[in-house]
């Protein structure tokens, strides 16, 4: 049952590398690709979470980052 309410609590927090490239573009009213935010994880100026070729952004990480 912990384990449901934990995904539960990540789900909202976490999103993926299009998701997160749609945020970052309202977010500051301009074009953000998915490859910057590719570049963001490459370089270890934000955290990768997930696995298996499947990148997840922490959005809080992201926003503090923009």
């Amino acid at each position: 049952m912990s384990q449901l309410t934990l995904f539960g609590q990540q789900k909202k927090k976490f999103i993926n590398l299009k998701e997160a490239a749609n945020w970052a573009s309202q977010y500051l009213n301009r074009d953000i690709t998915i490859s910057n935010i590719s570049y963001l994880l490459q370089y270890g100026r934000i955290k990768k979470y997930g696995g298996n070729g499947n990148p997840l952004i922490n959005i809080e990480e992201l926003k503090e980052y923009y």
